[in-house]
């Protein structure tokens, strides 16, 4: 029986979040929600054109209103997910003006407050090289711009959020030790991790 009925699989571009949450949700019969953001076309001009970052941002908080609600509308065992509800107020801190992060800062705190937050985190490092050779293999062509130092920037935006979050706990993994050639390992090690109890802060863990 697993301790946390909610994780929540983050990292930065590319580090393999999407991977991670469809292992655990194969493994241990939890829901799957992954982020939806092919349909968002602002997102697709923002890594062209900086003055889409409103609108992009903007986009991404009504969808994932969306389907955040419609998703804990239903009942559900336990819940895996790529992001977390707040992830607009990383990225819009990160590139919006004052004024404009304010605006969405009301409109996430208006939306997102009676959604059910996450029980624990796990956070993927990777390395900025390795981001980089991952976005390329995945192939968005809309992602072919997006620069090392873009990448850097979201990374530092991620630890500033981590050393203030004191909502639940965050586990830092090596996304190198993610080894799905040797999936009884890997599965044995989320098992001794998810049956622990960890208290609210950031904590380095292996899968070795």
């Amino acid at each position: 029986m697993l301790n946390y009925k909610h994780i929540v699989v983050e990292g930065n571009i590319g580090a393999g979040k999407t991977t991670l949450a469809n292992f655990i949700s194969n493994e241990f019969g939890s829901s799957l929600l992954l982020e939806e953001f092919e349909e968002n076309d602002f997102l697709k001009e923002f890594y062209n054109n900086k003055d889409f970052v409103l609108h992009a941002e903007v986009q991404f908080i009504l969808d994932r209103s969306k389907q955040l609600f419609q998703f804990h509308n239903k009942e559900h065992r336990s819940v895996v997910t790529d992001y977390i509800p707040s992830k607009s107020l990383i990225f819009s801190k990160m590139n919006l003006s004052t004024n404009d992060f304010s605006l969405v800062e009301n409109l996430v705190n208006a939306l997102f407050k009676t959604l059910p937050q996450p029980d624990i985190m796990l956070f993927l490092e990777r390395p900025i090289h390795q981001l980089k050779e991952n976005i390329v293999k995945r192939g968005r062509t809309y992602e072919t711009n997006i620069s090392s130092e873009y990448l850097q920037k979201v990374e530092d935006a991620y630890i500033n959020f981590l050393k203030q979050q004191q909502d639940f706990p965050v586990l830092l993994i090596n996304a190198d030790e993610i080894d799905l050639e040797n999936p009884q390992h890997l599965r044995a090690k989320l098992h001794e991790i998810l049956q622990s109890n960890f208290d609210n802060r950031v904590k380095k863990v292996s899968l070795l």
